[in-house]
Formats: C-alpha cells, structure tokens, sequence
C-alpha cells in the first residue's frame, strides 16, 4: 500500500469519526416524577441529538403495537438528519387504562417540552409523530387539547402532528375490550374524529396502500382528512404509500415526514413570529379598583403569549403562571409610558411582575419582575435579600414610550432599554426551578395588592412573552416593530 493511499484511508476513519461524534444517545430516561410499578418499567425514553448543534427539530416518536405492544426505537432513517428524536415507551393494554396510556403520551410530551432544549432542541420546533397505535395516541392528544394542558402545555404550539397510519375511529383494541368486533366501527370520546377542529397543528396524514392496509385504515385517514378540511384546517394533507401494507409503510413514510419538517422549519425561521392581537396604545391610563379592571386578555400565537391589548390591571394567573412555571430560555418584550406626575420612588412601580406572593402578603418568596423607578430587572429566589439584579441604569424619561426587552438563556440574561443593551447577568435564576408550581399572582401595570399606589400613572402595552431566548437578528426586528 502506497503512502498516499494509506493516509487517505487514515483521512476517511478519521472523518468518519467525526461524523458519528456529532450524534448522541441517552437511554431509559424516566419522564414522570413519581412512578411505581408498571408505570416505572415503562414511563422512559430515549433521545438522540446532535451535539454541535443547537435548536435543531425535535421528533417525538410514538412506537405501534396495537397499544397493546411494542417497544421504543429510533429508525435508522431519522438518524444523522439533523433532528433530535425522542422515542418513548408508554403502558399497554390490557395491564393499563386506555386513560392512563393516553396520559403518559401526554406526559412524554411535556418532557420534552421542558428538557428539550438541553440536549439541543427547539421547543419551536416539536414535530409529534408515530406508527399505528403510536399515529392513533397522537392525533388524540394533539386534537383534544386537555391531555396536554393538565401539563401546562398548550396542544396547538406544538409544530404538526405526523401519524403514520393511524387509527382514526376508536382503536380496534379498546374496542375489543368492550366485544366489539374490529369491523364494527366506534366513534366516542376515544376516536381522533372526535375532535377535529380548524385552530389544531398541521396534520400530515400517511397511509399504506389502501388495498393492504389494516382493517381498511386508509378509508379512516381519509375520512379523517375530509373531515378537518370541512371544518377549515388550513395545513392537512394526505399520502397514500401504494404498494405498502400496514407494517411496510414506514420506510416511505419517514422522507415525507422529513420534507414536511424542513417545509415547517423554514416559515419558523424567516421572520420572527408576530401576534394576531393589536394593540392600541392609548394615551391616558386612569386606574380604579373595580372588577372590570380584572382582565384576562390573553393569547398563546405559537410561541407568544401576548398580553396587554388594553391598559391596567391584568390578573394573569392561569394562563401565564402555568407557563413562566416551565420556562428556562425565554424572552419579554413590553412596551411603557411614564407620566411626568409619577414620582417614581419607593419599592414599588413594577411594569410587570411573576410572583408566590398572594394578596396582601409579605414580600418573600420567589418572584420575577422588571421595577420601573430604577429601570431594573430582577428576579429572586426567596425574598428581596436573595434578588438577583440584572441592571440599574437609571429613571426614564417621563410622557414618552419606551420599549424593553429581557433575554435570558440559561442563567444569562440580558437586558435592552430603546434597542440599547444596558444590562448584563450572568447567574440568574431559572425560572422552571424557582417556580416549583404556577405563580399565585401574574400581573402587568401593577401589583395585586390594594394598597399600593405605584404606577396610577403609567402605560403598559405590547407586553409578550416568548418562549425562547429569540436570536439577535430577531432582537433587531422586534426593536424595529415595537416603534
């Protein structure tokens, strides 16, 4: 062997090498807190991610089975892609409810929302898809939004749901268990057909040939299909695998799932996502404590929740707590007028705060909140001796908007007043561990406490939350827009 040939077989190994070191494994991953028994032998996962990457698309993986069987995997056609998988295993009939199977898909889900981000993914970009019984549990708790929302995650940010050729009536298996044969179609609380609706993810819906499907399964996704474009769903769409039956249909199946996430992914990335809510700025706020100040104009837009479509006292606490309660990267945006008759002293004047605090108590506990006297942000862990301050740059000028905005990922969080950084910390907290549970109190304009007399003359508007610690190119594009 020649010199030159031998160091171009070294070259070869060596680039190889380094191909297979851009990829990870990490097995047998619980993602329920507290399990035992049946629950703790099959509530894991595992996740593949790339290592040199960030933010990359994340694939939720739901194994077939017939829910009755099955186990977790990541095929060989969803490696080396650029993706993360998540391939998680879930309980089984008959040793399991259908109800509690459902949960743990949810469950799983949620995981991922809240981990993803640490082995590179994008909580964006959380594409949910399985094979059969995996495609059926799917479609159930993408479409009926409760199954996810008891974990604080809203169903319709996740980025599409993708069954491969699932179920669509309710499963043949459930069915059985009440002597019905799988010929004999239900429809009830337990069918994806249940809950078609307009406002869901996209939908990309595969089938094997129709011909050699399971139980006429490509009839169901049809259906399935017709019925979501009736009642308006803008992005669903339908594939037929001709020549595939029911257990063949995958391979196929995986290069569409694939071009799908590419299509998606690129609308994400090429311009920050904007609200459908508009604000109106008014020019005088004048507050009273009555009940019709006790707002909840709140809107989840993919990855916003927009808040503050009129000026005042906002009592947030569902919708905003459930979600500050599991964010780690993140981004707030507000928009703000100071009256030149504000005397901004004292320790109040919060332009928007998350807290444990309840009403008219003392002030300890964990809380986050941008103060507006000293145009600080800050956050703390157990009271105001434990605050950790990103900046104190001094009092704004009064009868003119302002716009800021708070980045943090990881502990590092950043702070820019009218497109200018003027504050920087490296360890702040993080929220999804301070906030065990949802805060007792979230709030814009104001604290939630009657005494207090801080910003009586202030506006507040275009407030959002994002969640994710948006790039600087989209830093620049949200400075431009709050003008």
């Amino acid at each position: 062997m020649s010199n030159k040939s031998y160091f171009l077989i070294l070259t070869l190994l060596f680039c190889t090498t380094i191909l297979r070191a851009q990829y990870n494994q990490v097995n047998d991953i619980p993602y329920r807190e507290v399990v035992e028994g049946y629950a703790k032998e099959r509530c894991k996962l595992d996740v593949y991610y790339p290592t040199n990457e960030k933010d990359a698309p994340v694939v939720v993986w739901f194994h077939g089975g017939g829910i009755e069987g099955g186990e977790k995997h990541i095929d060989p056609q969803l490696r080396n892609s650029g993706l993360v998988v998540v391939a998680a295993n879930y309980r089984l009939l008959p040793k399991a409810k259908i109800d509690d199977i459902l949960d743990d898909a949810a469950a799983a889900v949620a995981w991922t929302y809240k981990n993803i981000v640490k082995y590179n993914g994008s909580k964006r970009k959380i594409f949910v898809a399985g094979h059969s019984a995996g495609g059926y549990l799917l479609d159930i708790i993408g479409l009926d939004k409760h199954w996810l929302a008891k974990y604080g995650v809203d169903a319709d940010s996740l980025a599409a749901l993708v069954p491969f050729s699932g179920q669509c009536v309710t499963h043949y298996n459930i069915r059985k268990q009440q002597n019905i044969s799988p010929l004999q179609a239900t429809i009830d609380q337990y069918a994806p057909l249940t809950y078609v609706r307009p406002d869901a993810p996209p939908i990309i819906i595969i089938s094997g040939d129709r011909e050699l499907e399971l139980y006429g399964r490509y009839e169901e996704q049809a259906y399935f299909w017709r019925m979501l474009k009736l009642v308006g769903h803008k992005d669903v769409t339908l594939y037929e695998m001709q020549g595939y039956d029911h257990g063949a249909m995958p391979q196929p199946a995986y290069k569409i799932l694939k071009d799908h996430i590419r299509r998606i992914t690129a609308k994400m990335t090429s311009a920050l996502p904007s609200p459908t809510i508009k604000t109106e700025r008014q020019a005088k706020y004048n507050f009273a404590w009555q009940p019709e100040y006790l707002r909840r104009d709140t809107r989840i837009d993919g990855d916003i929740l927009h808040l503050g479509t009129n000026n005042g006292y906002y009592d947030l606490t569902a919708e905003t707590g459930n979600l500050v309660s599991q964010l780690r990267d993140f981004t707030v945006s507000i928009c703000y007028k100071v009256s030149s008759e504000n005397a901004l002293d004292g320790y109040g004047h919060f332009l928007f705060a998350f807290s444990t605090l309840a009403e008219n108590s003392a002030h300890e506990g964990p809380y986050m909140a941008m103060r507006l006297n000293e145009q600080r942000f800050e956050t703390s862990t157990g009271g105001y001796e434990h605050e950790e301050i990103i900046m104190q740059g001094g009092k704004p000028k009064r009868d003119v908007w302002h716009h800021a905005i708070y980045r943090q990922q990881g502990h590092k969080g950043e702070l820019f007043i009218d497109g200018k950084l003027i504050g920087r910390n490296e360890k702040m907290p993080i929220l999804a561990e301070i906030f065990k549970d949802a805060p007792a109190n979230c709030w814009i304009g104001r604290a939630p406490f009657r005494g207090d007399k801080y910003l009586t003359q202030t506006d507040v508007a275009d407030f959002r939350i994002y969640t994710y610690a948006i790039s600087d190119k989209d830093m620049r594009q949200l400075m431009k827009e709050a003008y």
